[in-house]
């Protein structure tokens, strides 16, 4: 919420000085004197001001002055209604009827014209987009790293109005210009300046390789802060200004304040928090000062010496002179500061009341010496026949290597490697959609020949200039190496994930059919497992691979070696350094291996283990559970009717016998804490993510959540 002086009504012959009361119920001040009625009838009066009098005829001016002195005289007479005017503090304390969530705005921080200098001064990297066309180029800003900073220079509702002016152009093929050379002038102001996002048009089209930048901006020197609240309402400051609270309550308050008449001020209203509450609205009245009405006094009296003197001064041009004089001469004497009276509506009875008094705004100017192309310098560049509505490529010079012909024309993430959009015939020739069709293709080195790639999509950039490319939607998969152009892995593939060094897919020709086995390869084109598993997961470099029939799951090295043994079935995944669990398939006995495939000396004689989570595996016997840890101990003994998987510190548990009352547990076995009755566990492996849900003790039908710490995260609304 920010203020200029408001104007209400402006005498015509003091238009910069005098502002006087436009609201006849609102006054402040009391000056003995004040005039009594003229009684001009109508005929008396010529409405107007001081600035053509001189042109008028005798028996005018003197009208003319007439009507100068009755508008001034009511003015006056207005201003002494009502006198002496006590001010004190007004409170309420009326609650609201219904509490309603809050809106708050961002706290007001000016940013002084010294700050907004250092900042700009650290502003590096600016660049623009340049378009390209057979006749010219548009160029637009990125101003992006420069928006914050003129928001923060800027008060809330007048934001800065910066302005750009290019300086000096300097082209890829080594020539430079100034800006007012190339402009087009059209689309740019006379001036030479552009606003921020603005696109300025240039009359060639040769690539730029970076322009030079003026940006002309207006800022705040400096400011004042001002805090009142119920106990300090009233502060002024050693060079006159004032400040003082009047109402303050029921989601509103007032303000009076008399502040410099150039300076603007912004109005915050903080609740307890120190968070600014949104306003819903303001209403201001502004008011003369004592030296303001001091000095209408002295033009009313110089007005009726003025009539009185008409005889000697015989023309309307020596009474509008000597009105002119006695005008200049009064500017001296009107008072430096404003008088203004707001009353703000709150959503909430903000608890402080805090204002900014910002100094004069002042023009400033900071220079960019080079801002640079987004587009990177290439031996073409995509332009477009605005004429024909075609694209084609140019040369450095702006010259067409391949006349425009395509609708559409895209760079690719691939160099010199460009995406083509022709149109292609409609079956339904009364239809008003056009079909494009799209095809890759690209410049070999050293060539202006476009070559169509045999692939229409790239899906994913990989490293060392490795593409993975689709043919078409649905369509097969494969690696293409894009410095060589040649196929890594044939398009044979489909449902492709890269990882590291590792392509893992399945054959088909259809993404939508279910056909085929997954195999592995690296990303030079060496097969790891062939194509004959239902599934393959690469997981912290070892592939897990599901048998046809999905009856069993192995788990092998990147050289393709099973890691373990034959007859044995993988569970779980290896995490970190924990070993892995597998069951021999026959037996049905459960043993650990490490990385290299050894089995591990942990002795499992239970009916049930599962996979180590965070250093602890759930194991069970006849129905009853407990835990072990890396070295086979068991830490938990067999007591539980239920065990979750471990997370970092704690699991949750059944005790036997417990019905559904939901524990959480140490890893040595003691009760941290007792839950409840739980409804629903969400429980990851190797993580801290747990969430336990259990019924509420004082609403059955209600739950509460907890955290894997056992901390409560929310209830049920």
């Amino acid at each position: 919420m920010n203020f200029t002086q408001p104007r209400v009504r402006m005498l015509s012959i003091l238009s910069v000085i005098l502002l006087v009361v436009g609201c006849a119920s609102y006054y402040l001040f009391r000056h003995s004197g004040a005039p009594v009625d003229e009684g001009f009838a109508a005929e008396q009066l010529n409405q107007g001001g001081l600035e053509d009098i001189g042109t008028l005829a005798a028996p005018e001016v003197e009208k003319r002055l007439n009507y100068l002195i009755q508008d001034t005289g009511e003015t006056l007479r207005s201003l002494e209604l009502i006198s002496g005017a006590q001010l004190s503090l007004t409170l309420s304390t009326t609650e609201p009827e219904v509490e309603q969530p809050l809106q708050y705005e961002p706290l007001f921080v000016p940013f002084t014209s010294a700050q907004l200098k250092a900042e700009l001064a650290s502003i590096q990297g600016l660049r623009f987009t340049q378009r390209l066309f057979a006749e010219g180029s548009e160029v637009r800003l990125d101003t992006s790293r420069l928006d914050p900073l003129w928001k923060r220079a800027a008060t809330p509702e007048e934001p800065a109005a910066e302005q750009y002016l290019p300086q000096r152009l300097r082209f890829r093929d080594g020539s430079e210009k100034a800006f007012a050379e190339l402009k087009v002038s059209p689309q740019v102001e006379s001036d030479d300046t552009i606003s921020s996002h603005d696109t300025f048009a240039l009359s060639v089209n040769k690539s730029l390789a970076s322009l030079g930048l003026t940006v002309a901006y207006r800022s705040y020197p400096a400011f004042k802060k001002v805090v009142l609240d119920k106990d300090h309402p009233k502060v002024t400051l050693d060079d006159g200004q004032s400040f003082q609270l009047t109402a303050l309550g029921d989601d509103s308050a007032s303000v009076r304040l008399s502040t410099p008449k150039l300076s603007t001020f912004v109005v915050q209203g903080l609740d307890d928090a120190g968070r600014a509450l949104y306003s819903n609205g303001n209403n201001a009245r502004a008011f003369p000062s004592d030296s303001d009405i001091a000095a209408l006094h002295e033009y009313y009296n110089a007005l009726l010496q003025t009539k009185d003197d008409l005889k000697q001064l015989k023309t309307g041009q020596a009474v509008q002179q000597q009105l002119q004089r006695l005008t200049e001469a009064l500017a001296a004497q009107v008072g430096p500061l404003k008088n203004t009276e707001v009353d703000y509506r709150f959503e909430a009875t903000p608890q402080r009341i805090v204002i900014h008094v910002l100094d004069p705004m002042e023009d400033n100017t900071v220079e960019f010496a080079q801002v640079d192309n987004v587009l990177a310098a290439q031996a073409r560049y995509i332009a477009l026949d605005r004429n024909a509505e075609r694209y084609g490529f140019i040369d450095q010079a702006g010259q067409w290597l391949i006349k425009p012909r395509w609708v559409q024309v895209q760079d690719s993430q691939m160099a010199d490697t460009y995406a083509l959009f022709s149109p292609e015939k409609s079956s339904d020739p009364e239809s008003e959609w056009q079909a494009l069709r799209s095809q890759l293709a690209y410049f070999p080195a050293g060539s202006n020949t476009l070559v169509e790639l045999p692939f229409e999509y790239i899906t994913e950039a990989l490293s060392n200039g490795l593409l993975l490319v689709e043919r078409e939607i649905n369509g097969p998969y494969g690696l293409y190496d894009a410095k060589r152009h040649r196929f890594v892995l044939p398009m044979k593939f489909v449902d492709p994930t890269v990882t590291d060094n590792v392509f893992v897919a399945r054959l088909g020709k259809r993404t939508d059919a279910t056909e085929g086995l997954y195999g592995a390869y690296t990303l030079d084109g060496k097969e790891i497992l062939p194509t004959q598993f239902s599934g393959i997961e690469y997981r912290e470099g070892v592939l897990y691979a599901s048998s046809v029939d999905r009856s069993r799951q192995d788990v092998f090295d990147l050289q393709g070696k099973r890691i373990n043994l034959q007859g044995d079935n993988v569970i779980g995944r290896f995490v970190g350094q924990q070993p892995l669990l597998v069951q021999d398939t026959k037996s049905r006995k459960f043993a650990f291996i490490d990385r290299q495939g050894a089995r591990l000396p942990i002795k499992l004689p239970y009916d049930e283990v599962t996979p180590f989570s965070n250093g602890m595996a759930v194991v069970g016997r006849d129905g009853r559970y407990g835990a072990i840890d890396l070295a086979g101990r068991l830490q938990v003994p067999l007591d539980y009717n239920q065990i979750s998987a471990f997370q970092t510190h704690y699991a949750a548990a059944i005790r036997a016998d417990a019905g559904s009352g939901l524990v959480l547990i140490s890893r040595d076995n003691k009760v941290i804490k007792e839950l409840g009755s739980y409804t629903s566990l969400d429980v990851p492996d190797n993580g801290n993510e747990a969430r336990y849900y259990v019924r509420d003790p004082n609403d059955s039908d209600e739950y509460l959540v907890y955290d894997a710490d056992g901390n409560l995260v929310k209830t049920d609304e």
